[in-house]
């Protein structure tokens, strides 16, 4: 009986030894798991050449627009959250390509990662993202160098005129920035368009944008004198609370065609579903989240047929497209749908296009979150 006794006493501590080992290798049971958010933000508190330590950031609101994710499990650590980094992306405001000898203790990272597999602890970080602040060259734009000025306005007094001609809604200028807003009895966005018209190709634009209740800004980009679309609308970046989205009007909703069959009572269903997947590929929308009453820097660049739009330095939208291409815009202006939006500080300048955006355009599209 004592010999019995022994043995099970030996077994039981062999056991024990080996679960112990397990969770300690990452695999096993993780009774004292708590959720946390994937992407995971932190302060980086420790590193080694495959692997680094984050503390969970203590200000989560602030993490980046767009960012936020599912929930996964962690195991809970005063000290910090522990990812292996073999093989991970590192990247620098979302997109740009650095090494992970960039990385220092102190930093504020964002961590993308594989969620742990039933029964382990192993996380396997696939990104993570430095969070410093961006230097100067990282805030020019990024598809085009921009040039001449061409249209600057900071709002800086108290009406809209001369500087723009307006069309339908509300356009007020209180305190410095302009608050647009839609006209519910015009059934129609508010619009203004930048005077004189002065004529453009390829340009790099950038404004200051603030939601307060608004459903979305079109920043226009279009041709008075061509006959060949709706309004002479060539294409346009419209950014909304979830989503940035760029269109070619003038091959896709806006070709005279297209829309005189769209706006037809007696076109059937069926046949505006065919016509709205023929010119799918002429758009293209993005996922991005973006709080009401905060105020955000766009920028818009055209360079030959292809478009991109940034927020606050990260790109967050990319079309390429033949009517992007236009040889002849002379019309650049907002389009405000819902209740009001506020503007500042628009300018535009023409672009060439930037030596590096070969090198560049395949990083950025491999992070933009396509709908």
């Amino acid at each position: 009986m004592k010999t019995m006794k022994l043995i099970v006493g030996i077994v039981a501590a062999v056991l024990s030894l080996m679960v112990s080992d397990a969770m300690a290798q990452g695999t096993g049971t993780n009774p004292d798991a708590v959720n946390i958010e994937n992407p995971f933000r932190g302060v980086v508190i420790n590193l080694n050449p495959i692997g680094l330590i984050v503390k969970s950031d203590p200000n989560p609101a602030a993490s980046p627009a767009g960012k936020t994710g599912g929930v996964t499990r962690s195991k809970p650590d005063s000290k910090g959250v522990h990812f292996a980094t073999k093989g991970a992306r590192i990247t620098r405001g979302g997109w740009r390509p650095c090494e992970l000898k960039d990385l220092q203790r102190g930093d504020t990272v964002t961590v993308t990662f594989t969620p742990p597999k039933q029964g382990s602890s192993k996380f396997i970080a696939t990104q993570v993202d430095i969070a410093r602040e961006p230097t100067a060259a990282e805030k020019l734009p990024i598809l085009g160098k921009a040039g001449k000025l061409l249209f600057e306005d900071d709002f800086a007094r108290s009406e809209m005129p001369p500087k723009w001609r307006l069309g339908k809604g509300f356009w007020e200028i209180h305190n410095g920035a302009v608050t647009a807003a839609e006209n519910p009895d015009d059934h129609h966005g508010a619009y203004a368009y930048a005077e004189p018209r002065f004529p453009y190709k390829d340009i790099v634009a950038e404004f200051s944008f603030k939601f307060d209740g608004s459903t979305g800004c079109h920043f226009m980009m279009e041709d008075s004198n061509y006959k060949g679309a709706h309004a002479g609308h060539i294409i346009r970046a419209t950014i909304t609370p979830a989503s940035a989205n760029l269109a070619d009007s003038k091959f896709g909703g806006m070709k005279n065609e297209i829309y005189e069959k769209m706006k037809d009572t007696s076109t059937s269903p069926e046949e505006k579903k065919r016509i709205q997947e023929s010119i799918k590929d002429k758009s293209a929308s993005f996922k991005i989240a973006l709080a009401a009453g905060q105020w955000h820097l766009a920028r818009v660049e055209v360079v030959g047929d292809e478009m991109l739009i940034s927020i606050d330095n990260q790109p967050v939208g990319y079309l390429k497209s033949e009517g992007v291409n236009h040889p002849t815009k002379n019309m650049a202006g907002f389009t405000v749908a819902g209740k009001s939006t506020q503007l500042d500080n628009v300018k535009v300048w023409d672009a060439t296009v930037r030596p590096d955006w070969p090198k560049n355009r395949a990083d950025i599209l491999a992070v933009l979150k396509k709908q």
